[in-house]
């Protein structure tokens, strides 16, 4: 696999990882996005997590930067951060994750990333501050080019 091949758009969710059974599937979801990723040659990484808006507003994004390994299995760093002069201007998230695996008898698989995501700082004010130190886990599903 040559890094280039993460190039790509993503549907990206992220889950809280409550360790109990849940009695509806919405309690686990943290977040859920898409992911914009370009990987050059050297395995330098850039892109932005566009989040949803309604229709007729211009979605909030995250620039993203990071590097991928071409180690077995792949594995990749990503940072998130607000674009400036937005609502999440103060957004700042890591990621950490890896390829999974590419099944030879997978039927209709898709490239698939997983790994942990941090908040490495608060954001928000007053009341609504989400504090720095929150962690989820994170699958990224390749969309079809």
């Amino acid at each position: 696999m040559n890094a280039t091949d993460l190039t790509g758009t993503y549907t990206y969710r992220s889950f809280h990882n409550r360790p109990e059974i849940v009695d509806d599937f919405n309690k686990l979801w943290f977040a859920q996005a898409e992911l914009r990723l370009a990987v050059d040659s050297a395995g330098a990484i850039s892109g932005e997590l566009v989040f949803p808006a309604e229709p007729g507003t211009e979605p909030q994004s995250m620039y993203i930067t990071g590097k991928v390994s071409n180690s077995s299995p792949v594995t990749f760093t990503l940072t998130g951060k607000g674009q400036p002069d937005t609502s999440i201007a103060d957004y700042h998230y890591e990621y950490d994750g890896i390829v999974l695996r590419h099944w030879e008898t997978g039927v209709n698989q898709r490239m698939t990333l997983a790994g942990t995501v941090l908040r490495a700082k608060d954001h928000g004010s007053g009341t609504a501050v989400a504090p720095a130190g929150k962690t989820a886990s994170f699958l990224a599903v390749k969309r079809d080019a």
